[in-house]
């Protein structure tokens, strides 16, 4: 499989908590996936002797995974770090860049995705995977990584994520591509994709998370004055925009939708976690899906008042239960 390596060790600047060394390796995307681009990049972080750890998060998340790009906390630092969960003084810390189409009209399914992960470890000439962790879209690329590549990962760790979508997640997620689209078509895609993200935040969290947090209602006589949880959801869906276009948006919240997986397929040992206050993927799945896996299965469903986001928010409380699966060793 063709590939485009730069394995330069570079230095970051010093911070507390984080791995100082990485090596980003570019990698080439297969022929029957260059509709998704060209080309797309991993980066690799922390012991490059020790067990490999592929680190997947949700649709924005990026392979700056312990430390951002400009040497600020990567978007999952509270997991991975010094004397976390994933400590990259013992493990090699993996992340992905995923692909998607950039004019937005075409969404790759989790199995591609899955051929994506195949193609960066074969381009960082790495053969097998300790565990792959993967939060909401990236435990389905996990799970659908285990399906077809299941000689090349011996752990999985799959949080808030189902076999395949919830109806009701799915058509929480249409009414936000239609909002995108419509924003592209007028020449307002950003607004749009703002609109949507906030949109998104309401599924991602809990009314119990809101009713703490902000006072309902408005004030005037305006009915676009903007209340308080609204001000909060504008500024969610701004910062969204620097991070993600509404193209890319559209094809992998897209991507999201096409995920279908045969649990019977899937033998790896694997340790689901999932949030009993979850609007998006609802207990109910994360039980099925411990009850259809083929291989030996742990499941923790947890109280949490974050609801999806709870990777994100709590991620203490799930590195408690991550740790002892990964340092286990068959």
């Amino acid at each position: 499989m063709a590939a485009i390596q730069d394995l330069r060790m570079r230095p970051c600047p010093p911070m507390l908590s984080v791995p100082t060394n990485y090596r980003d390796v570019e990698v080439r995307l297969p022929p029957s996936l260059r509709r998704f681009g060209e080309r797309t990049r991993v980066r690799i972080t922390g012991n490059f002797d020790g067990p490999v750890v592929a680190a997947l998060g949700g649709i924005s998340g990026s392979r700056f995974v312990c430390r951002g790009e400009n040497g600020e906390p990567g978007w999952w630092a509270d997991l991975i770090g010094e004397g976390q969960a994933i400590d990259p003084a013992k493990f090699c810390v993996l992340g992905v860049d995923f692909a998607a189409d950039p004019t937005g009209r075409c969404a790759p399914s989790s199995e591609d995705q899955a051929r994506v992960l195949e193609a960066a470890l074969e381009a960082a000439a790495i053969p097998r995977l300790h565990a792959i962790v993967g939060a909401s879209y990236g435990g389905m690329v996990a799970l659908s990584f285990a399906e077809h590549f299941a000689d090349r990962v011996e752990k999985l760790v799959i949080i808030s994520a189902g076999g395949e979508p919830h109806p009701a997640a799915s058509a929480t997620r249409e009414l936000q591509r239609r909002i995108v689209a419509l924003g592209i078509e007028r020449g307002a895609g950003e607004q749009a994709l703002s609109i949507a993200r906030g949109m998104a935040m309401l599924s991602y969290r809990t009314p119990a998370e809101f009713g703490e947090r902000f006072r309902g209602g408005i004030e005037s006589e305006n009915p676009l004055e903007t209340s308080e949880p609204g001000a909060y959801l504008r500024a969610r869906g701004d910062a969204f925009t620097a991070v993600m276009s509404p193209e890319r948006f559209l094809s992998l919240s897209g991507s999201i939708d096409r995920h279908r997986i045969d649990p019977a397929r899937i033998a790896t040992p694997a340790l689901l976690i999932g949030a009993t206050s979850d609007q998006l993927v609802p207990p109910s799945q994360t039980i099925a899906l411990a009850a259809e896996l083929a291989g030996p299965t742990e499941l923790h469903l947890l109280d949490c008042l974050c609801g999806h986001d709870m990777f994100l928010k709590q991620a203490a409380s799930v590195g408690r239960l991550i740790k002892p699966f990964l340092d286990q060793r068959r």
